[in-house]
């Protein structure tokens, strides 16, 4: 079987329960997950749990942010920092630079998945509210989609700001996603 649809199946066991709950998680996902997926962290509890895009912009030990955002940073916050200029997309990453993920076939105004650049051609990237985890650029559910751009990656503090600035943008989409 395929990977990417390996771990699309995977995510939703149990209606994804076994995903992001800590104690589901390690009892019964761990240890099956492929070898190419290294867990760097499994899924916080609850109450300090976040997603990729609060884990990309350096903001996943910002407890204030994570209590106001709900652990949720949602693309069209992203889209809106790129509209307004202040993310950039770039062709060249370096380590610490940003790689979406989108499906523009099927949904062409999300952002599914955004991941941190890391040696090696490696991606360090949070999956929803599951663990943090290392791996190759297309080790990821097919769900995020085949289509990957980069974005020039900020600092802490700047994203901190932008937070501040345009948290009214950080708002779920209406867009409803069906998995294959």
């Amino acid at each position: 079987m395929n990977i990417r649809k390996k771990l699309d199946e995977i995510i939703l066991v149990d209606g994804g329960d076994n995903w992001w709950k800590p104690e589901l998680f390690i009892k019964n996902t761990l240890n099956i997950l492929p070898k190419e997926i290294e867990v760097l962290e499994n899924p916080p509890e609850y109450d300090n749990n976040y997603n990729c895009f609060l884990y990309a912009l350096g903001l996943s030990n910002n407890q204030e942010i994570i209590k106001d955002s709900k652990g949720f940073i949602y693309d069209s916050f992203l889209l809106k920092l790129l509209e307004e200029k202040e993310l950039e997309y770039i062709d060249n990453p370096q380590i610490g630079d940003w790689i979406i993920y989108r499906d523009l076939e099927k949904y062409p105004e999300l952002i599914s998945h955004i991941g941190v650049i890391n040696d090696n051609n490696k991606i360090i990237s949070k999956w929803a509210w599951g663990p943090l985890v290392k791996h190759n650029i297309f080790d990821v559910p097919r769900s995020y989609g085949d289509d990957i751009y980069y974005i020039k990656s900020i600092s802490e503090d700047k994203a901190k700001q932008l937070y501040s600035k345009y948290k009214e943008f950080n708002k779920k989409s209406n867009v409803r996603v069906t998995l294959p």
